[in-house]
């Protein structure tokens, strides 16, 4: 199945991610972040596979309304025919949200101060 409106959406969350305009936090459930839009939700999960090997996870992105109704998703694997490394984009959209919903970039520079260093993120 394509899924253009996918792919552009999460190129779209890619860049926008990485530019700090998406404001990703944690769920109630552990390894999943989300965002959330005026009407609604968008939530990136990790999922291991049976017999797990390092490289062989699944990235899925879901999409809620605003009653919480999942009314779409789609992982790596589905948008592999309509994007060019489908895996490695949502592998690194799904690091990098997992780092602003974490706060791992804040933690960084509080032991950097903490050692007497500057904050080298500017």
């Amino acid at each position: 199945m394509s899924y253009p409106q996918m792919v552009y959406l999460v190129q779209q969350l890619y860049r926008r991610t990485d530019d700090g305009r998406v404001e990703w936090e944690e769920t109630e459930i552990e390894g999943v972040f989300q965002a959330a839009f005026p009407e609604h939700t968008v939530r990136l999960s990790m999922h291991l596979l049976d017999g797990y090997v390092p490289g062989s996870e699944d990235y899925v992105l879901s999409i809620f309304n605003t009653r919480g109704l999942k009314i779409e998703e789609v992982s790596d694997t589905d948008l592999a025919e309509d994007l060019a490394d489908s895996y490695e984009v949502m592998k690194h959209l799904y690091r990098a949200a997992r780092r602003k919903a974490m706060g791992v970039d804040q933690a960084l520079n509080s032991i950097l101060s903490a050692l007497g260093e500057e904050d080298i993120s500017s």
